[in-house]
């Protein structure tokens, strides 16, 4: 009988080609060998970081489902029934309850919250301070009122919650506007690890299944490399998704660059120069401005939205904002943001985020949905926040590998040599 010794694979046919020989025999390709050692050490590297990015991208998903409010049943809600006279309530009620504080946000009941929330600050002469000088006041609460009262039904401090520390470790890893420069660094980095990974996951054609599916029957060492290999296939879109992503935040130009050339794009960016060219505007009388007067010409100017909420600016000019969504509520992916002169009520500007005339203007859109998922309902948010964990399995997979290939044995090896 005789014995055939498959655990070293044939030496392939000289004459095959590059390619050829990654499809037959993809573990003696050099190429593969490079890009297998740009992976681990990539991954090695920045493994904590892939962790920490992961876990808090998952939990951001269900962001304003989690930030500290009121648990109470306040039964259905029609979150596009919020009108000026509604919200002014609100406030007011808001102002009797905390009349040492001034209100300077306002969001209407959304499909995140069925509650409105009126973010106020302690009170500050905004009219004797410059536009350079005049800054938003830290510390800032959130009061909750009930949807259908209007009554007043507690405060939280959303600034200080662990949800917004994930978000900023999320953001700027802790370190302020830095890290946003060091997160499209690890977006890059994240990148190509999804590249050397897929050339990484073929095993060649005689065992092209492999690639696809955990054998559960295998020692767990081998469960573990598959889980690892198998996985990244399956969430290849995600990871690439993310990383792109990613470094768009950072530098977008990169992106909309080269998308001008093929197609403009008029109102997915937002809209800075016209922003810019509206705060350097005259400088208007000071003036108590007619909040509902502004909210109802909103209306008007937006007879597609629903009323979502306002927001009050700062400085020798301040511009006062009103959110009008045309898509969900607290979505803001699909709203018009109207922007009208704080003194005299006078609209300035309207920017239609989500009306997009162009294919340009479709994919960078597309960027913040994407990378986010929480613009089509709780079953993208789930599969985001599922799939985001993917981050944190793959690196601890890709370490336990690591150790089971090598650092298991060197550790066992100087046991051995101390005993």
């Amino acid at each position: 009988m005789v014995i055939r010794n498959y655990s070293r694979p044939a030496k392939p046919v000289p004459s095959a080609g590059l390619w050829q020989r990654f499809l037959q025999r993809p573990q003696q390709v050099w190429l593969r060998k490079a890009m297998f050692q740009i992976h681990l050490w990539t991954g090695i590297i920045v493994g904590l970081y892939i962790i920490a990015i992961g876990v808090s991208g998952s939990i951001l998903v269900f962001k304003e489902e989690l930030f500290p409010r009121p648990r109470i049943d306040v039964g259905a809600v029609d979150t596009r029934a919020c009108t000026p006279e509604s919200l002014a309530t609100v406030v007011r009620n808001v102002e009797l309850a905390y009349p040492d504080k001034e209100v300077y946000l306002t969001a209407c009941p959304s499909v995140f919250n069925p509650l409105y929330v009126t973010t106020v600050r302690a009170k500050t002469k905004k009219a004797a301070a410059s536009d350079t000088e005049w800054r938003t006041i830290r510390e800032p609460l959130a009061v909750y009122s009930h949807p259908h009262t209007a009554a007043v039904l507690g405060a939280a401090d959303r600034e200080g919650s662990w949800v917004s520390w994930m978000e900023e470790l999320h953001v700027n890893l802790l370190i302020g506007r830095k890290g946003r420069f060091w997160n499209g660094v690890g977006g890059a980095i994240l990148l190509a690890l999804t590249l050397t990974g897929l050339v990484l996951w073929w095993p060649g054609i005689r065992s092209w299944k492999r690639g696809f599916l955990v054998n559960f029957r295998r020692s767990w060492k081998r469960i573990n490399f598959d889980l690892h290999n198998v996985t990244g296939f399956w969430t290849i879109l995600f990871t690439l998704t993310w990383a792109l992503t990613g470094i768009y935040f950072t530098w977008p130009k990169l992106f909309t660059e080269p998308i001008q050339q093929i197609s403009p794009i008029i109102t997915a960016s937002y809209p800075a120069e016209e922003v810019r060219r509206i705060s350097q505007r005259p400088i208007t009388p000071e003036a108590d401005l007619d909040v509902n007067a502004v909210l109802r010409h909103a209306r008007q100017l937006s007879p597609d939205g629903a009323l979502e909420g306002y927001f009050y600016g700062g400085g020798k000019r301040p511009v006062f904002t009103v959110y009008m969504a045309r898509g969900d509520m607290g979505d803001y992916a699909n709203t018009d943001f109207l922007y009208f002169d704080q003194h005299t009520g006078e609209h300035l500007l309207t920017w239609h985020r989500g009306k997009n005339q162009t294919l340009g203007d479709w994919l960078i859109w597309l960027v913040v949905p994407l990378h986010f998922g929480t613009s089509w309902g709780p079953v993208v948010q789930w599969l985001w926040f599922l799939f985001g964990l993917v981050l944190p399995l793959l690196t601890i997979t890709g370490f336990l590998m690591y150790w089971n290939r090598y650092l298991g044995k060197r550790w066992r090896a100087l046991r051995n040599a101390s005993s």
